[in-house]
């Protein structure tokens, strides 16, 4: 596998603030957003997905992330999607970046038996010796930061959580991500039950995040669970 080991401590993110050099938006969606929902904004794709939804829970996913899609106006801009339990996230970036977003609503599950299955093994101890009450958070944090990762990479999922690894070290976050270009990323929990990993590929600069809701639109100032990043390959880690 290529790609650094080594991972930026300082954070890549600048939350809401104009002197950042790449500005990203990150909106959250939640389930009001439905009733905003046209099928005449879709897209021709997404036509034909909307035709093929099956169930209601998939069905009301699908629209509560294309009317935050149409309300957010992306036009040619790069934008990744995410949604659950009718909630949806939606990162857009400045054309031709690589981009990935994940939302997922944090819910009772045998963690430790997803981990062992798909996580790498540093991971899984990481989990293992975690306190009972704390590791369905860390699954989360980890799970979120690798789907979101494998939509940067277009990589498939199976790969991205087998190959794109996260750990604690000093007390500070750190990565391997099987790209030679520069990476950034960081985890947000806007809700208690809600975590949405974001991640960039290329550059290695500070980044502005703007950090939105909607219904009803409104600036956020969400959790900040994990930041961190990684130089391309070849160069020194230094901060962002």
């Amino acid at each position: 596998m290529h790609g650094n080991p080594h991972a930026l401590s300082a954070n890549p993110f600048s939350m809401n603030r104009a002197a950042a050099v790449t500005r990203l938006t990150l909106w959250l969606g939640f389930p009001t957003a439905r009733a905003h929902f046209d099928p005449l904004t879709l897209s021709e794709d997404d036509r034909a997905r909307l035709a093929d939804s099956r169930g209601s829970r998939r069905r009301a996913d699908f629209e509560v992330s294309r009317a935050l899609l149409a309300m957010a106006e992306v036009g040619s801009a790069a934008h990744s999607l995410s949604h659950s339990a009718e909630h949806a996230a939606l990162l857009i970036a400045p054309d031709g970046s690589r981009i990935g977003v994940d939302l997922e609503i944090n819910r009772p599950r045998d963690v430790l038996r997803l981990a062992r299955f798909a996580f790498d093994e540093r991971e899984v101890r990481a989990l293992e010796s975690a306190a009972p009450e704390s590791q369905q958070a860390l699954f989360y944090t980890l799970w979120t930061l690798k789907e979101s990762f494998a939509k940067a990479l277009q990589l498939g999922l199976v790969d991205a959580l087998r190959h794109c690894i996260f750990w604690m070290e000093d007390r500070e976050w750190r990565g391997r991500v099987p790209t030679d270009a520069g990476w950034s990323a960081a985890v947000f929990q806007p809700r208690p039950e809600i975590v949405i990993a974001v991640a960039r590929i290329g550059g290695n600069e500070a980044l502005q995040l703007n950090t939105w809701e909607w219904p009803p639109k409104q600036r956020a100032d969400w959790p900040l669970m994990v930041a961190c990043a990684g130089a391309p390959s070849g160069a020194d880690a230094a901060p962002a």
